[in-house]
């Protein structure tokens, strides 16, 4: 669904403001005279939201300066607000001013506030997803199904997002009744009365119990409500947002323009906005000519029509759920258990005393001060003993060795068996909600509980993956991989033949590298660590740590890979620079990922960015790709009529739950579909297995 992003702007330009230095008068944060640190804290807020969330529409609502229906209703509506700084009220202007250039619509209205502009817009805006972005939590009443409220916490990038589900959680009341919770306990910032002598904590109490403010008041069961009966109605109605307000809103209107144009650049450049004019925000001083063509400029934006097909299957997915062998998942607890006291008692043994494994101060205490290791890595609370310290230190250290072990055996019985054990209903089902706006790559994520960490298998995880099993009598579990397939994709964008024609020719690709960068077909392992490295980008340092070797050496395996596989190293730069002069870099289905961060002043900043351009092409296409498998498998499923069910999908792999009588069935239609959800250079391939459990 299509987000459109409506900001509180004299909430935000406030927050920002004191945000960004803010203190009533001229200094150093102002240009040519003119103060300057709200809108520029405004914008930075206002394009990240923008661009993290990928909206299709924004706006921005203000108050007007004057009078509004609550200030007639109750003289003392905001008197105890202070006068507001000079220094920020003459920064609206330039915002608004700034705004317009940027094709943003503003909406304000004489009478009404900003949030009952907001309310009015939110009721209004018909399939789309509306995020209210604001400092102030009295828009939490409007959160509904398609309205989530984004609070700035600390500064103007820290997040607190709200949902019907989370005021429900927390609160036990549905977002409307909130009103009636701030009619109760007042509001000392808007100057709200409230019954005298009611905080949060009794108001809440007393509309959970009675459903509104009108049934308290009908029950007498409070005394000091009773007290004060016409100024808690007041105080409701002044609480409550209209959502009534005269405006002509049009969605259409609203749509966001982006990147911006040579306009937008030249108001930051008056505005003396250095940091935002270092950022790749629009496409200027760039002919024709000179542009680097973005990736797969000819293919139309498939992915939103992508999402919007395999929406419901997730849903279904959602409800099916996955099954789980409670008994056998209790034992696995137990046996994990008995496992980390053994690792417990070993790891005492070792350190001649009892201590806080879990705490890095500790540990960093014990190793340093007990066993003598010179621990290196710093932070601000202390030593760091992170598993790449541990991992660097283990062979010459059985404590550390000891450590690591614990912690994967904490991890698989507090992340798997704890979480997840808490998590399945009285048949024996996990219900995941799959989430399909949270990756900037679009791969799918899922909450409550998280089934897209369930590990893949080895010696230590598959223990638990054999807790999951089929819900039919003497029922399979199918599971359906894509063998390599950021890999593949990289060796077809980028049209490397031999890389091609080793994956078509079904040949050890990893066995192939290892011989050309080392000459021997025996360093497989080594060479799936390059070849994996070079799709996330991989620097000389990080494949250092990784080969467990020096930086040079590094070095110069990266040099030969590029060397040997010349046209990955061409595909790899010309995803940077697409993503630098044309703002977003693309999958193959259309997706955009806007990367601004290319032209941060922070080197970190940077490389990050860098390396999410190269990776997108790849990681993002195969989410898409798995996307379309799973329609077309999903679509011929039902047009055959089969009782099985496709319950879950962990990135590259797509399981099932098959009655027995169809288990040759499924894995043919899942294998055919998977394998030719797009024609490539490369072929694509899938590993089917059938067990009785994943």
């Amino acid at each position: 669904m299509d987000k459109f992003l409506v900001i509180d702007g004299n909430s935000l330009l406030n927050r920002a403001y004191y945000a960004f230095g803010g203190r009533g008068e001229v200094g150093e944060l102002s240009f040519g005279g003119m103060p300057t640190n709200a809108v520029y804290g405004f914008l930075n807020m206002f394009i990240k939201a923008a661009t993290d969330l990928k909206v299709k529409y924004v706006c921005v609502a203000f108050d007007m300066r004057q009078p509004t229906f609550r200030h007639q209703m109750f003289d003392g509506y905001k008197a105890n607000r202070h006068k507001m700084p000079d220094d920020l009220a003459v920064q609206f202007d330039q915002l608004k001013d700034i705004l317009k250039t940027m094709q943003v619509k503003i909406y304000q209205c004489a009478g009404y506030e900003a949030d009952d502009i907001i309310g009015t817009i939110a009721g209004q805006a018909k399939n789309v997803t509306v995020v209210n972005l604001t400092a102030d939590r009295d828009g939490l009443q409007l959160v509904a199904p398609n309205v989530e409220l984004h609070l700035t916490k600390t500064g103007v990038t820290n997040l607190d997002v709200w949902t019907v589900e989370r005021i429900q959680k927390e609160y036990g009341l549905l977002p409307k009744q909130l009103i009636d919770v701030k009619a109760l306990m007042g509001d000392k910032s808007d100057n709200i009365p409230g019954a005298a002598g009611i905080g949060e904590k009794t108001a809440v109490a007393l509309i959970q119990k009675y459903g509104s403010v009108e049934s308290v008041i009908e029950s007498g069961a409070n005394k000091k409500v009773n007290d004060c009966v016409a100024m808690v109605e007041l105080s409701k109605k002044l609480a409550a947002i209209n959502c009534q307000v005269p405006i002509e809103f049009q969605i259409e209107d609203c749509k966001f323009v982006f990147p911006f144009d040579d306009q937008v650049k030249k108001k930051f450049e008056q505005a003396g906005f250095k940091s935002l004019l270092r950022r790749n925000l629009w496409l200027s001083g760039v002919t024709a000519e000179q542009r680097v063509q973005p990736l797969f400029h000819d293919v139309k934006d498939e992915s939103k029509a992508l999402d919007e097909q395999v929406l419901p299957i997730l849903r279904q997915m959602s409800i099916n759920g996955i099954k789980v062998d409670v008994a056998a998942l209790n034992a696995l607890g137990v046996k994990l258990e008995s496992e980390i006291a053994a690792l417990e008692a070993e790891i005492f043994d070792l350190a001649g005393e009892r201590f806080n494994i879990k705490s890095t101060q500790e540990l960093s205490d014990v190793l340093q001060r007990k066993l003598g290791v010179n621990l290196t890595k710093k932070t601000k609370t202390g030593y760091s003993t992170n598993e790449e310290v541990l991992t660097q230190i283990a062979p010459n250290v059985p404590l550390a060795a000891k450590v690591l072990a614990y912690r994967g055996k904490y991890k698989l019985y507090s992340t798997y068996v704890k979480g997840y054990g808490n998590a399945v209903d009285l048949e024996g089902l996990i219900h995941t909600t799959f989430n399909l706006d949270k990756t900037a790559t679009g791969r799918l994520s899922s909450s409550e509980p998280n089934l897209q960490n369930i590990p893949q298998r080895s010696t230590d995880s598959d223990c638990f993956r054999k807790v999951f099993v089929s819900r039919f009598a003497n029922g399979k579990i199918l599971s359906a991989d894509y063998s390599q397939i950021e890999l593949r994709l990289l060796a077809a964008l980028s049209g490397e033949q031999s890389l091609i024609d080793g994956f078509n020719s079904g040949a050890d690709i990893h066995r192939d590298t290892a011989e050309k960068l080392f000459g021997d077909a025996n360093k497989r392992r080594e060479a799936k660590t390059v070849n994996f490295g070079i799709i996330y980008g991989i620097s000389s340092f990080g494949l250092a740590k990784d080969l467990h070797c020096g930086f040079h050496e590094a070095a110069a395996v990266i040099k030969n890979y590029f060397t040997t596989f010349p046209k990955v190293k061409a595909f790899l730069d010309h995803c940077v620079e697409s993503a630098k002069q044309n703002g977003y870099i693309s999958t193959m289905f259309g997706r955009r990922r806007y990367i601004p961060e290319l032209y941060s002043n922070n080197n970190n900043v940077v490389a990050f960015a860098t390396r999410a351009a190269m990776n997108m092409p790849m990681q993002g296409s195969a989410a898409d790709i798995i996307k379309k498998a799973m329609v077309n498998i999903a679509k011929e499923m039902t047009e055959r009529g089969l009782k099985s069910l496709m319950v879950l999908q962990i990135h590259d792999e797509l399981v099932f739950n098959c009655v027995p009588e169809e288990v040759a069935v499924v894995s043919e239609i899942v294998k055919r579909q998977m394998e030719n959800t797009v024609q490539l250079a490369v072929k694509l391939d899938v590993n089917v297995s059938v067990d009785d459990t994943l």
